[in-house]
């Protein structure tokens, strides 16, 4: 079936204060499902960042989390964290599998830059991308901006979207 005739839940935006304890514990777990389990990643994802970041969630027609992804403002560390050249950023995109291949993925990618821009309009958005993801992120228009490395095990790549 194409991916444009399957029903795709909606996205949410949600603060992190406006989480539910239940919704916390979804995100979290899905989180921890694709990148710890389906991926054999052993990572710190409870990193400090998610209480700052706006939390974008697609739940089913049951309530279960199925997509989620954090978009982060201008970083309050490193050379790119403040002025005009500062950038902005999402991560902790993760689609469980029984959404996969229904374009939930994109539309998360979507909703991502779209937060992006209307918070922190004219910034860079940079992300930390899985290499095997190099290509679709490019359909998007982001362009390498590091040579691959590892992260955790995972052979990662910075990736720049200009804006």
């Amino acid at each position: 079936m194409p991916a444009s005739s399957i029903r795709r839940p909606p996205i949410r935006r949600v603060a992190f204060e406006a989480l539910s304890l239940t919704e916390l514990h979804d995100l979290l777990a899905l989180r921890s499902r694709v990148f710890v389990v389906e991926q054999s990643c052993p990572y710190p994802d409870i990193d400090g960042r998610d209480p700052g970041a706006l939390h974008l969630i697609a739940a089913d027609g049951a309530g279960a989390i199925v997509g989620c992804a954090r978009c982060l403002g201008p970083d309050r560390e490193g050379p790119d964290s403040e002025g005009p050249d500062a950038t902005v950023s999402f991560g902790r995109l993760a689609v469980d599998r029984s959404q996969r291949s229904t374009g939930l993925g994109r539309a998360l990618v979507v909703e991502s830059l779209a937060v992006l821009a209307e918070r922190w309009p004219g910034r860079d958005v940079l992300i930390g991308a899985q290499l095997y993801l190099e290509r679709f992120y490019g359909s998007f228009g982001f362009v390498p901006v590091t040579e691959p490395y590892d992260d955790f095990g995972i052979p990662h790549i910075d990736m720049r979207l200009r804006r």
